[in-house]
């Protein structure tokens, strides 16, 4: 897994995610989300778009750091899902609990 942060306007961060999203990467990802809340960047995108799988690890490791970033008063917003992911996100009902968006533009409106 592959996983790149970049700033957008209105103190957002974008992250990247290249790879599966699985029990090998997740705790990567976990950490990379955990080093950017603690860092108080509060908005967070995180782009899905080429991660082809994700598995119950990678699910914990997205509502890890959902609830890290609702504990610091930060938001955290997926976009991109590959229809795997979003079959994922529907039947875990995550889809309830994660603001999805098709295109990191549409999710950063989310957050202004």
């Amino acid at each position: 897994m592959n996983v790149s942060h970049q700033p957008m306007a209105g103190n957002i961060t974008l992250v990247q995610l290249d790879g599966r999203l699985d029990a090998r990467s997740s705790v990567q990802v976990k950490g990379v989300l955990a080093e950017l809340i603690e860092a108080n960047q509060k908005k967070i995108i995180l782009d899905l778009q080429n991660v082809p799988f994700i598995d119950s690890s990678g699910l914990v490791a997205l509502v890890s750091g959902l609830r890290l970033a609702n504990e610091k008063h930060g938001r955290i917003v997926l976009c991109g899902a590959q229809s795997q992911a979003q079959i994922v996100f529907r039947l875990t009902m995550l889809d309830r609990v994660f603001s999805i968006h098709p295109t990191p533009i549409e999710a950063r409106q989310s957050l202004l």
